[in-house]
């Protein structure tokens, strides 16, 4: 079994990828903006009643937009970490999808011995699991399908001999062509 390494790619499936980076981004601004709006106008409030006897209206106004300002600062960063963030979370997701659409590629152009795999940490592990036991089934009746054809040609190729050479021996041909007509059938319940 090979070992797998590290994706050093953030993006492998960019669509797919965008779109979860983009919910994350959404759920976690939401979930900002409502809490930090809270807290802030409740202390806001709190600290404003109390500060506005001890300071003139325009100081307590300045200090106000410092406090703004060093919050829009802080969540820049906070931000660029979380799309980072939710760019290798979905790398977990986008890589499996881009794996198992490779290997759909594979098995739609008859390679069925192939095998699906996925890293340790990497989701749709059940989906890959299936996968690869459909390979294994359409491997196994191919293989089963070319045997049986194998054996239809082997008598057909004895059928025509037979007639050609002028041997009439009815019983002989007859158990022949039933024998082709035999394999010809398993063909056909395989496919």
């Amino acid at each position: 079994m090979t070992k797998f390494q590290r994706r050093v790619r953030l993006f492998i499936a960019k669509s797919i990828q965008i779109r979860y980076v983009g919910l994350i981004l959404i759920g976690m601004f939401l979930t900002a903006v409502i809490t930090g709006y809270t807290v802030y106008t409740t202390i806001l409030l709190m600290l404003g009643e109390r500060l506005a006897v001890v300071y003139p209206q325009g100081l307590l106004m300045d200090i106000i937009r410092e406090a703004n300002m060093v919050l829009v600062i802080r969540l820049i960063p906070l931000g660029l970490l979380v799309v980072l963030i939710g760019l290798v979370l979905s790398n977990r997701i986008a890589g499996p999808i881009y794996r198992i659409q490779k290997f759909i590629i594979k098995i739609s152009r008859g390679k069925y011995n192939v095998k699906l795999k996925l890293r340790k940490k990497d989701e749709l592990k059940d989906v890959a699991s299936s996968l690869n036991s459909l390979a294994s089934r359409l491997d196994r009746q191919r293989g089963r399908a070319l045997e049986e054809v194998e054996t239809a040609l082997d008598a057909a190729g004895e059928l025509g001999e037979d007639l050609k050479e002028g041997r009439s021996d009815k019983d002989k041909i007859l158990k022949q062509a039933r024998h082709l007509r035999k394999s010809l059938d398993k063909l056909k319940e395989g496919l």
